[in-house]
């Protein structure tokens, strides 16, 4: 009997059969208006060695669509797990169960649809036991969400079967009016387009400099308007099938020089179409992580394609609960929503004493107060991001910094005027509100999160104003808060709470600790506080003006669907897109910290660890509150008084249902204490600050949160859509960062490394042959590698850092492990306790690593034991004289002893006189307040340098031999693709098809794919292969003279190296000429084998030329 039935009407669609096998059918669908698509039917087998089948027939299919570039919808019962989440009851679903089909679905391209209705699609109809899994979905490739973005895969009632069935909504998008005007970055390659911007910028109008600057921006505005809609427009797509029947006529006619000089002209044409649908699609798809675009135009329209879906909002709940998908209506109740959300509410006009612990000195207001210099708003303007969105007048910074010559004395004359009268003008201070859901699926506008899109000009004000006040925040700002401070670390944070809390399960009294969430946090802010908190903080009244200005004059208009809607002022909240925004609400929760220091000190309330200094009854991370203490009912109630005041006062109101308190196992009557504080009694783990934090140490199930998240980054078409470079970037900026984060903020188990290394190596290879070993590719660029990191060498160099950290001194979490570990022992032989905790005991691990690559900067030797720290050179004076002098180390003698007056005096201490000359030789900075570790790194560093996690990773990784003429490959100004593609080659790693051949990979036919007569390998595609010989001949006679003899790319490299020194200049022309010429021989083979299409070798080398030209500065 069949497995799978699949109908469809014949008066509406024709379908022909692809692909038939016992889990799926794949057919390919054509309506009578023909359009095509291909439908995959599936019902995957209970046992999981016989669904391996279906993730090999998925590939296929998906396959078939990609050649075709057809859509391609999957849908059916696929009888698997994607992730842990889509089960519930029975046991736990283990990671290698769920590998196969994430490994498919990295492989195919494919991502689910979103799910909408019955999201349990089979359960086992148990009223005892009950279990349900999310087994039946939809699946779509990059050209299903092109044409269907907002597509749904509903879940129906299931009735009698224990599968729901699965229907696929198409939803329309809806008809939105225009879009507002938008800067676009490639603008600039147009021949015409700097005339006129000139023109609209030398327009002046009477006014106050504010009006002046406003007026230019909407005259180049009126201008590029008119000029977009009279210029015209040229199709890369037209473009592309001329030169392609240009180069076909010249095959029939090649000595046609009428011929070859339109070839030559389009093939320009072409290459310069595409630079600007690449420029101004990354600024629409803002991967700021993605330095180098190398051609990632696909993988940009993918971003864009899924950030439109994302952010659309098809449907939403009204004021009354009901669901409601017509645009106006939708548009009516987002502004309903944000007018009255930033509407203020009857907050009190009289305000309690306010004695902040720390205050702003004369110094402070005098650097906050001084004038405005044209090198600090340069500086701004030419470190902005020019891919982040702009405000309404719709010029981004890139704007700004393309013009900066023409703009930079109007900027200045504004922002002056501003930090002079105090005034913005109106029009400056409007702003666009972006909704970007918290969730997927999220209907009520609750679950959106306001971003505010400023006006670019105002943001350079703020970000001025960010700049003054950075430099007085950290002395302002109690060490309980770590957000937004220069110099204090989120990572340190997450140690501290793990540290604190890893004490609930000894013995000892009552323990707990709340995580507290505010209720739209910025949004509330009531801003007569702010700016009554700022002058009790000793802020200047003019700063505290200026603020109030920028924080109490904006208006709103919110963008749905990108067109703006809407005009309302505002009279409470902070905006989230504003660079003042953070420092502002840190001010705010510092009164946070004054009431919880104040109900310690009166004893109201009692810290978790009241006898280790520094005390710390909470730590906040800008929203984020961990509250920490002996949970008895007095506490508890004293707890809810603060809450409830600081909310009072500030609107930052305690959200009782999504806040949680844990307690310790030996807490009695936890209901009841949790009641009085009136939020839920919760159950660690629990995430905090992105980590799960954890009584014990963590399990590898603790940390699926990051294989998860790397999951998601990497699976898909969207990651699909990125080249090998823009892979190895991924890999390096996002996986990279967040494992770090990770890194620094728990101890990840190895299972968990070893997880995310193996899916980050199957992602780079997108799950095919891994050409070159995950290890190699992690190692630095002069040794082999790419650069990557290894995790695992992460690890322990974040255990290096961590101890750095620790002697270095300064934070709360240092001080208080200090407090909490040493107590009178000396860090460097303290020994290792089974007390300590998995943080502490790692740290003093590393010792022996961070001793190598640190030394002691003496002033007057107070702080440094003389006997014990490592200040002798990397030793300490008992491991330079030996253990028969450890009853007069441990007399706690300090190098003070032998210093006066700003010199060593080593005479006064029993010391050999070579010794003492030994001393002599170690300087002394007098100009220091206090002894101090200084970072050496590596010895190959050559010294004293800063510390960084770069030079830490430097430390511990494992070093090779460094590679011969590397620095030709990776040299300046050659664009990442061929840069990968000339180390590959190097390496002899390219998988041609003698390589596939060794690989076990079944070839029809081993011939060249450029000349057909030899068997193809990269000595023959690349150097003896007569079709691509004439292109490398070419290029030595025009541009390289003499390498046309040498016959292999080292020797051609050493070639090019010999006669560096004699032409700078003519060395780099050449190392770039030779990257291209293989990039684009090697493209030519895979067009040839992919997509059966050919390029004639005079072609090859006019996109050579333009490669060349493009990339020489």
């Amino acid at each position: 009997m069949a497995r799978i039935w699949v109908r469809w009407s014949r008066d509406s669609w024709e379908g022909d059969l692809v692909l038939k096998t016992q889990q799926i059918i794949g057919i390919l669908l054509v309506n009578n208006g023909g359009f095509r698509f291909l439908l995959g039917a599936v019902y995957g087998h209970n046992d999981r060695k016989r669904r391996e089948s279906l993730w090999e027939d998925i590939a296929r299919l998906s396959q078939i669509a990609d050649s075709q570039h057809l859509p391609l919808l999957i849908i059916g019962d696929f009888n698997a797990l994607l992730y842990r989440h889509e089960k519930v009851g029975g046991r736990p679903v283990q990671d290698s169960i769920l590998y196969d089909f994430q490994r498919c679905l990295l492989i195919s391209g494919l991502r689910g649809l979103e799910r909408a209705g019955h999201i349990w699609t089979w359960h086992n109809k148990a009223s005892k036991g009950r279990v349900a899994c999310q087994l039946d979905r939809a699946l779509g490739n990059s050209e299903w969400f092109r044409y269907y973005p907002n597509a749904v895969a509903e879940g129906l009632a299931a009735e009698t079967s224990d599968h729901s069935p699965i229907r696929v909504g198409l939803l329309e998008r809806a008809t939105w009016k225009a879009r507002p005007f938008r800067y676009n970055n490639s603008w600039y390659l147009s021949a015409d387009y700097e005339e006129v911007v000139a023109r609209g910028l030398l327009d002046s109008r009477e006014g106050t400099a504010q009006f002046r600057m406003v007026h230019k921006l909407k005259q180049v505005k009126k201008g590029i308007r008119d000029w977009v809609k009279r210029r015209p427009r040229s199709s890369l797509v037209d473009k592309e099938a001329e030169l392609r029947e240009v180069q076909e006529a010249l095959q029939a006619d090649i000595l046609c020089g009428e011929l070859a000089a339109r070839e030559k002209n389009l093939s320009a044409e072409v290459n310069s179409l595409r630079l600007q649908e690449e420029i101004s699609a990354a600024q629409r798809a803002k991967c700021s992580w993605l330095k180098d675009r190398d051609r990632c135009t696909k993988f940009f329209y993918d971003v864009i394609r899924t950030r439109q879906h994302r952010n659309s909002i098809p449907r939403l709940l009204d004021g009354e609960g009901k669901l409601v998908g017509d645009p106006v209506e939708i548009q009516r109740e987002a502004v309903r929503f944000y007018r009255d959300l930033y509407h203020q509410e009857d907050y009190p006009t009289t305000f309690p004493p306010l004695i902040p612990k720390r205050l702003v000195t004369q110094h402070g207001n005098r650097r906050l107060l001084a004038p405005i210099r044209m090198e600090e708003i340069e500086d701004i303007v030419m470190k902005a991001d020019p891919n982040r969105a702009p405000g309404p007048d719709g010029f981004s910074s890139g704007f700004f910094r393309r013009h900066w010559g023409a703009l930079k004395l109007p900027v200045l004359e504004a922002v002056q005027e501003f930090f002079v009268s105090g005034k913005l003008l109106k029009e400056l201070n409007h702003t666009f509100l972006t909704l970007v859901p918290k969730k997927e699926g999220a209907t009520s506008l609750a679950d959106f999160r306001p971003i505010a899109c400023c006006n670019y000009l105002y943001k350079i004000i703020t970000h001025l104003m960010c700049r003054r006040m950075e430099g007085i925040m950290q002395g302002l700002v109690s060490r309980n808060q770590a957000a937004f401070i220069k110099g204090r670390s989120i990572a340190e944070h997450s140690l501290l709470a793990h540290e604190m809390v890893r004490e609930f399960n000894k013995p000892g009294g009552m323990k707990a600790c709340v995580k507290l969430d505010l209720r739209k946090a910025y949004d509330t802010v009531n801003r007569d506080f702010l700016c009554q908190l700022m002058l009790a903080m000793g802020f200047d009244e003019r700063w505290v003006a200026r603020v109030r200005e920028c924080i109490c004059s904006p208006t709103f208009s919110v963008l749905i669907q990108g067109t703006p809607y809407g005009f309302f002022s505002s009279s409470r909240g902070l905006r989230q897109g504003d660079p003042l925004s953070p420092y502002l609400f840190t001010l705010v929760m510092e009164y946070f910290t004054c009431l919880m220091d104040l109900a310690v000190h009166s004893r109201r309330m009692v810290p978790l660890f009241r006898l280790v200094h520094p005390v710390v009854s909470h730590l906040i991370y800008a929203d984020d509150l961990l509250v920490l203490l002996r949970p008895s009912m007095g506490g508890m109630r004293a707890l809810s008084d603060i809450m409830e005041e600081f909310g009072r006062f500030s609107g930052l109101k305690l959200n009782r249902e999504k806040s949680r308190v844990y307690f310790s196992s030996s807490c009695p009557q936890k209901e009841e204490r949790a009641l009085v504080l009136g939020v839920e009694k919760g159950e660690l783990p629990v995430k905090y600050l992105g980590v799960p934090l954890t009584v014990n140490y963590a399990r590898d199930q603790d940390c699926q949160s990051l294989v998860e998240f790397t999951k998601k980054r990497v699976e898909g078409w969207q990651a699909a859509g990125l080249s090998f470079g823009g892979r190895i970037e991924l890999l390096r900026s996002v996986i990279a960062g967040i494992a770090m984060f990770w890194l620094q903020s728990i101890q990840i188990p190895v299972a968990t490394i070893t997880k995310v290394e193996s899916m980050c190596a199957d992602f780079l290879w997108r799950g095919g042959i891994h050409a070159i070993s995950w290890t190699q590719l992690c190692r630095p660029r002069e040794e082999g590698g790419v650069g990557l990191r290894s995790l695992r060498a992460m690890k322990e160099a974040a255990r290096v850092k961590m101890a750095w950290q620790f002697v270095s001194g300064g934070s709360l979490w240092a001080d208080w492990m200090a407090s909490r570990y040493l107590r009178r022992s000396n860090f460097w032989t303290i020994r290792i306790d089974g007390n300590f905790s998995v943080t502490f005991k790692a740290i003093l691990k590393c010792r022996p690593v961070l001793q190598t690559a640190i030394c002691r900067s003496m002033r007057d030797g107070s702080s440094t034991d003389l006997w014990l720290d490592p200040w002798l050179g990397n030793r300490s004076l008992l491991e330079y004289l030996g253990p028969l002098h450890d009853r007069e180390a441990s007399r706690g003698l300090k190098c003070s002893l032998i210093i006066r007056d700003g010199a060593w005096r080593p005479e006064l201490y029993t010391f050999t006189a070579q010794l003492g000359e030994e001393i002599r030789t170690i300087s002394i900075d007098t100009s220091q307040t206090r002894d101090t570790w200084n970072w050496a790194g590596h010895a190959s560093s050559g010294g004293l340098g800063r510390f960084s996690f770069k030079s830490c990773y430097d430390l511990v990784r494992t070093r090779h031999d460094r590679i011969e003429d590397v620095d030709f490959i990776w040299g300046k100004g050659i664009a990442r693709k061929l840069q990968l593609c000339s180390y590959r080659l190097m390496l002899g790693r390219l998988m041609t098809r003698d390589r596939l051949i060794r690989f076990g990979v079944s070839i029809p036919d081993s011939r060249c794919l450029l000349c057909s007569d030899e068997d193809e390998s990269m000595a023959h595609l690349f150097l003896e292969c007569p079709f691509a010989w004439h292109i490398w001949s070419e290029q030595c006679r025009r541009y390289l003279g003499g390498a046309g003899s040498v016959r292999d790319i080292r020797g051609i490299l050493s070639w090019i190296r010999d006669r560096r020194g004699m032409d700078a200049g003519w060395a780099r022309q050449a190392r770039l000429r030779l990257s291209a010429t293989v990039w684009h021989v090697w493209r030519e083979r895979n067009r040839r084998l992919f997509e059966d299409l050919i390029t004639p070798p005079i072609g090859i080398m006019h996109n050579i030329d333009f490669d060349v030209s493009v990339l020489t500065p």
